[in-house]
């Protein structure tokens, strides 16, 4: 009786062995397909290496602040064409400069107007000129030395998208609810600037207009045409624009947060063909990971302090009223950087920009009305709302 006890002891151990590598081979076997899957995925990432990204000679002091950050540049670009080469030139009518806390999670965005008067090449000839003109001389590269070298920044990465990208995702997660004035309704669907019908062409999707004012979803087509129209009735022109891009960024981060499994690959089916970057699948991931705690918690313009108008050299430029005092602004409110001090670099950039235009301080109009910024007072360097963000020192 002993003996078949032992028996049917042993069987039962080895059956339980049996099941147990079985478990792990199922396991293992998970693994490998979820490799796969993300493998499959990425390669259809456009992945650009664009090399060392130059910068100003920082002090220790914003550099230990900065490293608290994930720091990069979206940009997404009006090549009037559509496909491949959808990225591949043009003047950027997006570049908003994309800031997450890496302790809170919180982001912060800063719209960079593209008719900022800068100088697009700080690094090589000193050009100066709008500074969305940076990304049709030299890409990514010099759209990014741009950035560091007026803005003593030291960023080094960037994500580029053409307009598809964002009619897909939209449409992927249905819609998002926007409340369109009555001045966006008129600009949505005018025949002089027809952005309905170019966006469905540039896309490949039916123009579908906007039937009335108010609170409603938008489709892809209408949301994107929605980010990019500026003759609007209200007078409020390319910060009105910047202002409904970084709006639709964010109710597409709060979209994509809550979307199922099945919407998710959808996007990721749909948008990342369109999208060009200097990620790596590493960082692509880890900051996937993290999406579920992600919220916006500034969004503006740049710069503060300005002067808009027509000069004969420039044409219709924006005129940082002083790029030097802009700058310490900017680092205040994106970083929590209370006592930061522009590098000598921006001092003299900010100097020939004054010498130039010959407009100072004096020279400051208000635009805040305009420009929908949220979470930061135009008028002055302290913040409107307690900030949950933590600066690293």
């Amino acid at each position: 009786m002993s003996d078949k006890t032992g028996q049917l002891s042993r069987r039962a151990r080895r059956r339980k062995r049996r099941k147990v590598l079985l478990i792990v081979e199922i396991i293992i076997l998970l693994l490998l397909l979820a490799v796969l899957f993300f493998w499959l995925k990425f390669g259809m990432i456009n992945f650009r290496d664009i090399g060392s990204v130059k910068t100003n000679k920082l002090s220790k002091q914003t550099e230990q602040t900065l490293s608290g950050y994930t720091n990069f540049v979206v940009f997404g670009v009006d090549s009037r064409s559509s496909g491949e080469s959808a990225t591949a030139g043009g003047n950027t009518d997006v570049q908003i400069i994309v800031s997450i806390n890496n302790d809170t999670k919180k982001i912060r965005m800063a719209s960079v107007y593209r008719d900022t008067l800068l100088n697009i090449d700080p690094q090589g000839t000193g050009t100066y000129s709008k500074s969305n003109a940076a990304y049709a001389r030299g890409g990514e590269k010099q759209a990014l030395e741009m950035m560091n070298g007026n803005l003593d920044l030291n960023i080094e990465k960037f994500v580029t998208f053409d307009f598809a990208a964002v009619t897909d995702v939209i449409d992927d997660v249905g819609g998002i609810e926007v409340d369109v004035s009555d001045a966006e309704y008129q600009a949505l669907n005018s025949s002089r600037w027809p952005t309905i019908p170019e966006v469905a062409r540039l896309s490949g999707k039916k123009a579908t207009y906007v039937t009335k004012p108010g609170l409603q979803t938008l489709n892809g087509v209408q949301a994107c045409a929605y980010c990019r129209i500026r003759h609007t009735s209200d007078g409020k022109g390319d910060y009105g624009r910047a202002e409904r891009q970084r709006k639709v960024m964010s109710l597409v981060i709060d979209k994509v947060k809550k979307a199922s499994l099945s919407q998710l690959n959808s996007i990721v089916d749909d948008v990342l063909p369109k999208v060009s970057t200097n990620f790596s699948a590493t960082e692509i991931i880890s900051l996937a990971t993290a999406a579920k705690s992600y919220s916006v918690d500034k969004s503006f313009g740049f710069p503060f302090d300005k002067w808009n108008g027509t000069m004969n050299t420039y044409g219709s430029i924006i005129v940082p009223c002083t790029l030097e005092t802009n700058v310490e602004k900017l680092h205040q409110k994106m970083f929590d950087e209370m006592n930061f001090a522009p590098t000598q670099t921006v001092r003299t950039i900010s100097q020939q920009i004054s010498y130039r235009t010959g407009k100072t301080e004096a020279d400051v109009e208000d635009f805040s009305k305009s420009e929908g910024n949220i979470g930061v007072d135009d008028t002055t360097t302290e913040d409107t709302t307690d900030s949950t963000s933590t600066t690293t020192n």
